[in-house]
């Protein structure tokens, strides 16, 4: 079973809808209502979705999400953003959890990630059995700092987002050994996208080398695929099931598996493919 985690849905109805005044980049440009992306995922052959909140989109009012993930439940759950460092972030996720069948959170913050203002939220994630995706990354010390409070909520799943921000750092060296020392932690996986796996076709083989020491120290069982679509939406959405599929030649058979899908099971349990 194919389980895309990171796909994106923007309503064509901005009325119903608005954007936040502070929305910025694609999702000012382009719709993808949660329709259309069920039909994209019929027509890739993919089962199952993750709809992400966007980052400077709705701002965090994540209903449209969850909402668009409850019309198509077992086969779609909902992870919205919260601010981990608002004195009120626990609350909140109960909140989004408990109202409005919030099944994952993506943390999006000023602060450090490990501040001690943001441990509320990890306690709260602990709790309700939710698991957590972390924005930002791209220098070795901010994935420290992510593998530092996760170190002090082993119970809680997370991933960051994105490959931890590796293909646009310029310190790659320094963002492999961050990453391989998150790794230990064995609530630690990674989720990786179209914004790595298109540039891995240009790197050179020094830090190709980089890259797959990266996926040994998480092992594909740790691994989840997301299209980032469509932010990311060169060829479409096929496209990018394609690219998650062939840019990593070296992986195959049941690695690619647990990389496209069987990973991201371990995270929501709950997710079925349609009936057919």
């Amino acid at each position: 079973m194919i389980i895309d985690t990171h796909t994106h849905v923007v309503s064509s109805d901005k009325t119903k809808h608005p954007l936040d005044p502070g929305a910025r980049g694609w999702s000012t440009e382009v719709s993808n209502d949660v329709e259309v992306l069920i039909a994209e995922l019929d027509a890739a052959g993919v089962e199952c979705a993750t709809l992400v909140q966007p980052n400077a989109t709705y701002g965090l009012d994540n209903i449209y999400q969850c909402d668009s993930a409850k019309l198509y439940a077992p086969r779609t759950v909902s992870v919205g953003i919260l601010d981990p460092a608002a004195a009120d972030a626990a609350d909140k996720l109960s909140y989004w959890v408990n109202e409005h069948g919030m099944l994952g959170v993506r943390l999006q913050t000023q602060a450090d990630a490990d501040d001690p203002g943001c441990d509320a939220i990890w306690q709260r994630a602990e709790e309700l059995n939710v698991p957590i995706s972390i924005g930002g990354g791209g220098q070795p010390d901010r994935v420290d700092r992510m593998t530092k409070i996760a170190g002090r909520h082993p119970n809680v799943l997370f991933a960051p987002d994105h490959f931890a921000g590796w293909s646009g750092a310029d310190d790659k060296a320094g963002m492999t050994t961050a990453l391989e020392a998150m790794a230990m932690l064995p609530n630690a996986h990674l989720r990786y996208s179209s914004t790595s796996l298109g540039p891995y076709a240009d790197l050179n083989d020094a830090d190709r080398d980089l890259f797959r020491r990266v996926i040994e120290a998480f092992t594909p069982q740790r691994m989840m695929w997301g299209s980032n679509f469509p932010s990311s939406r060169d060829g479409g959405y096929i496209g990018q099931v394609t690219l998650g599929k062939t840019a990593l030649p070296w992986i195959s058979g049941d690695d690619l598996e647990w990389m496209m899908g069987k990973s991201a099971h371990k995270f929501w349990p709950m997710l079925q493919a349609p009936a057919k």
